[in-house]
């Protein structure tokens, strides 16, 4: 996989500013990642997708396609897909720890990022994928509903 290098404001789309303008990204194709990899605790992605003009229906499908793959992943989830705007589009996705992240990284799911030539024709900018770590939430509720969990 290439992986390089550039400066924060080269590249990225309008999103959550991670704070130093001098930030180093990895470059990867189709996306740009930002934050750490390599800590203990529950892990997330929150990931900005910024359409060109027009392009919406087609980031909304695929962001359907991410769906059905993430759904065969055990260790995703919670996964939403989110509209900002007619062409402002996120994904916040969770995982239990950094092998779950990893996991989804190369599982049906995460594999959509290796679209890259569907990525540059429907994409403003590059992804730009934010690596999270999760504090603390809640996590018995959805929509209103409570949910059981499998841990104690």
């Amino acid at each position: 996989m290439i992986q390089n290098t550039i400066n924060h404001e080269a590249a990225t789309s309008p999103g959550p500013n991670r704070g130093h303008k001098t930030e180093q990204l990895e470059v990867r194709p189709g996306c740009v990642l930002s934050g750490v990899d390599n800590t203990p605790g529950r892990k997330a992605y929150y990931i900005n997708l910024e359409a060109k003009p027009g392009k919406g229906d087609k980031v909304e499908q695929f962001l359907r396609d991410i769906l059905a793959g993430v759904e065969q992943e055990p260790d995703t989830g919670p996964w939403f897909s989110l509209r900002f705007s007619d062409t402002t589009f996120g994904i916040f996705e969770a995982f239990p720890d950094n092998a779950g992240r990893n996991a989804h990284n190369i599982g049906p799911g995460g594999r959509n990022f290796l679209r890259v030539v569907e990525l540059d024709e429907m994409l403003a900018y590059p992804a730009h994928v934010y690596r999270l770590d999760i504090m603390f939430g809640k996590f018995d509720t959805m929509f209103g509903k409570k949910i059981t969990s499998k841990e104690p």
